[in-house]
């Protein structure tokens, strides 16, 4: 980088060795990869000690699919092996504070012991907070964006001098969403709600009959089967309303031994199926589309359940993957996973959009695997990198086997080309320049300058990718 030309680091006894062991770190399903040399804390004190002699990257707990927390080649700060994994709970003020070293389990679980709950959250507990946080992880519905709920958050910047910033500093809604060029964050302090009950709905239906049966829901996520109908495909529908007394729990589904009875086990299993028989992937869609199989469960979930928004049964279902009907990711073991956020108004287009060009595709032998995740997103977000901040979207998540991923960033071209306002996903989008129509010109600066500003020697390193689209290797003006 220009900026280190004008100064060079002196050598010394903490940076990079290369005689010292490497280690291959991955994104999530390994389809990124880079050697780094790994780094360990256990106080804030010698992690302020690295950063500031040291060119470095962040890594939480690798499970991004795009790889954006790979930088191969450095020094990599490895945060969710680190042991700075405090976690403290203020019940009056409704909020908690956490280390980058923290799950979003343990923040759960902690926040349970006081009745309280996180106003939304990602799919799988294994992340690391801040790692959600700075890589836009969300749920649905109102809040949806995790990174909402911070108020404050602390970093070191390339001198391993303390930063802090809450949400009245003009800063603090780039940097908390920021996607590796801000690091490494040491805390943030997130908003908390009261334990409540939901009443979750869960459908096998039509696309035509989403907007009847989600009307009164506060969140709404749904599920497309790809090769059904493409003028009114076959969806999963799942829906959260406030829990009212008098309901209870309901389920409606076809005889077993009808034909309509048989394929709705077979798709309730599909997860299963489509990993052991990918052949028979189109076959049972095409099946369970003519068929034209309706199901209805109710559930009312427990107000101490950690992850009701995707799996409203009681206790987890770690070990296997969730039921098809309310775990809609169910393919995150198994599957490489692409996401981009489309406007919500548009979002069932977008979907028919490529149904018919995956069908084109059948002959080049591509198939995409499960189904497709749509996530409504039904607020504004304040934060500029969050897929909502223009408004409300859908986020949309396609699945494929790994070795087709590259079909996967296909579509996505082929979406950015058809659509306005298409925005990223930062740990699941393929990261490429035309997004920067969406996130705009000026935002993308601000987040730029602030990168330069705490770290003006370039010793924090993102992604490549990331650093071609914010642009990070043009020369610093003079002062």
């Amino acid at each position: 980088m220009a900026a280190l030309d004008d100064k060079a680091r002196e050598p010394n006894a903490h940076q990079i060795d290369a005689k010292k062991s490497t280690i291959r770190v991955y994104s999530w399903m390994k389809v990124f990869f880079g050697d780094i040399t790994p780094h360990r804390f256990t106080s804030e004190e010698t992690l302020a000690d690295f950063v500031r002699d040291n060119e470095y990257c962040c890594i939480g707990q690798s499970h991004s699919y795009n790889g954006v927390q790979v930088a191969p080649s450095l020094n990599a700060v490895l945060m969710g092996k680190s042991t700075l994994d405090f976690c403290d709970v203020d019940p009056l003020a409704k909020t908690v504070t956490c280390g980058p070293s923290t799950t979003i389990e343990q923040l759960k679980r902690e926040l349970l012991e006081y009745d309280l709950k996180m106003f939304n959250s990602g799919n799988y507990m294994a992340q690391t907070v801040i790692g959600a946080l700075v890589t836009g992880t969300h749920g649905y519905g109102a809040k949806a964006t995790m990174a909402d709920a911070v108020t404050q958050l602390t970093f070191l910047d390339g001198q391993g001098k303390i930063v802090a910033l809450n949400r009245s500093d003009p800063s603090f809604r780039y940097a908390i969403l920021s996607f590796g060029t801000i690091g490494p964050i040491i805390s943030v302090t997130l908003e908390a709600a009261s334990l409540e009950s939901f009443q979750s709905d869960a459908w096998i239906t039509r696309l035509s009959k989403k907007n009847a049966l989600q009307k009164g829901s506060i969140a709404t996520s749904w599920a497309v089967v790809p090769y059904s109908d493409p003028d009114d495909p076959l969806i999963m529908l799942h829906t959260l309303r406030q829990a009212k007394t008098g309901k209870a729990k309901k389920r409606h589904r076809p005889n077993i031994l009808s034909w309509a009875g048989i394929a709705t086990f077979i798709i309730e299993r599909y997860w299963a199926i489509d990993r052991l028989l990918p052949a028979l992937r189109r076959p049972l869609q095409r099946l369970a589309d003519r068929l034209n199989i309706r199901s209805h469960r109710r559930t009312i979930t427990d107000p101490r359940d950690l992850d009701y928004l995707y799996d409203p049964e009681p206790f987890l279902k770690s070990q296997r993957s969730p039921d098809i009907l309310t775990g809609l990711f169910s393919t995150t073991h198994t599957a490489y996973n692409l996401a981009f956020h489309v406007p919500l108004d548009r979002a069932e287009e977008v979907v028919k959009f490529i149904l018919l060009e995956v069908d084109k595709w059948r002959s080049l032998r591509f198939f995409l695997k499960s189904l497709i995740g749509v996530r409504e997103l039904s607020d504004k977000s304040p934060l500029p990198f969050a897929g909502n901040f223009e408004g409300p979207t859908a986020a949309i998540d396609l699945f494929a086997d790994t070795r087709d991923y590259a079909w996967l960033e296909r579509l996505q071209r082929e979406v950015l080309t058809q659509f306005d306002q298409v925005r990223p996903h930062w740990g699941k989008s393929a990261i490429v320049h035309e997004f920067e129509a969406s996130l705009g010109t000026e935002e993308i600066s601000r987040l730029r300058d602030l990168h330069r500003h705490h770290y003006p020697l370039g010793n924090l390193k993102p992604n490549d990718r990331v650093q071609r689209l914010l642009d990070l290797n043009r020369p610093m003006p003079s002062t």
